[in-house]
């Protein structure tokens, strides 16, 4: 950013601590030069009174155009601090409604298993076929006890199921890394790639995804798909903001398109009155 000069710097989808953390000398230096900056589908969750107090000072003294949360514990740390805040929404949710996404079919349909924070589950039908609601879930300790981020290098040498039902198991690698082959596809049906469109165009494609990742099943539900989200974390506060609830029904959410095309119009007033 020491090269870069805007009229305008957009931060995506930033984590507020890195604001302080990572970007506020770059901040500072665009401010002095009398530029301005925005801060889109920002997430604050899980902090300390003292973390928002010190975040929230940063901010006071080099304010943004724009505040636009994805949560509302995001929004409620930090409105004080900057008067132009909003109560936004993750922009995940808006990947098919401002991206051309293609669709494609397999030579059977599929699902998608995405796990980053346990071994992947193992999937039953309780009879009929193959739906969200249908699937049963069994969780797996790590091998020989480890921590999940050693045990996960011997995971190729487990069984992986190829598919279920008639359906195809697709995982979708998204912490990939390119010394690691044996853990980027120690499954099968695992795809992965550097084009994060293509990424958005494997959840169009199938019929549900089944995941701990909070973005996993966003786009999921983005792409008019169900999801059912197997995790714990401040960062689902997304989904509350937008009345899915993760909570219940064992994790199961399906989409409501119309919630999302209002939340998008309401979105684009925002920037509008404090951008254009």
């Amino acid at each position: 950013m020491d090269y870069e000069r805007a009229d305008i710097h957009v931060f995506s989808g930033p984590m507020i601590p890195s604001i302080i953390r990572d970007y506020s000398q770059a901040i500072k230096r665009l401010i002095a030069d009398g530029e301005n900056y925005v801060l889109l589908s920002a997430s604050g969750t899980g902090l300390s009174a003292s973390e928002i107090a010190e975040i929230g000072e940063f901010l006071t003294k080099y304010p943004p155009l724009l505040l636009s949360t994805r949560d509302e514990e995001t929004y409620d740390n930090f409105k004080s601090y900057v008067s132009n805040s909003y109560n936004g929404i993750c922009t995940a949710f808006l990947v098919d409604r401002t991206i051309e996404l293609d669709t494609f079919q397999l030579e059977k349909p599929f699902f998608i298993s995405s796990f980053y924070m346990e071994l992947e589950p193992t999937f039953s039908l309780r009879g009929g076929e193959v739906r969200i609601d249908n699937v049963d879930v069994e969780h797996h300790k790590t091998m020989f006890g480890l921590p999940f981020r050693y045990s996960r290098h011997l995971n190729f040498l487990r069984k992986h199921q190829y598919q279920l039902g008639g359906h195809l198991i697709v995982r979708t690698v998204q912490n990939l890394n390119t010394r690691f082959n044996h853990i980027n596809f120690a499954a099968p049906n695992s795809f992965i790639s550097f084009n994060p469109v293509r990424y958005l165009e494997v959840a169009k494609s199938s019929e549900f995804t089944i995941s701990d990742r909070v973005h996993a099943c966003a786009i999921s539900l983005a792409c008019n798909h169900p999801a059912r989200f197997l995790f714990n974390t401040p960062r689902a506060g997304i989904f509350d903001r937008l009345g899915f609830d993760y909570k219940s029904n064992e994790g199961i959410m399906y989409p409501n398109m119309q919630r999302i095309d209002d939340e998008m119009g309401l979105f684009q007033d925002v920037l509008k009155r404090y951008i254009s």
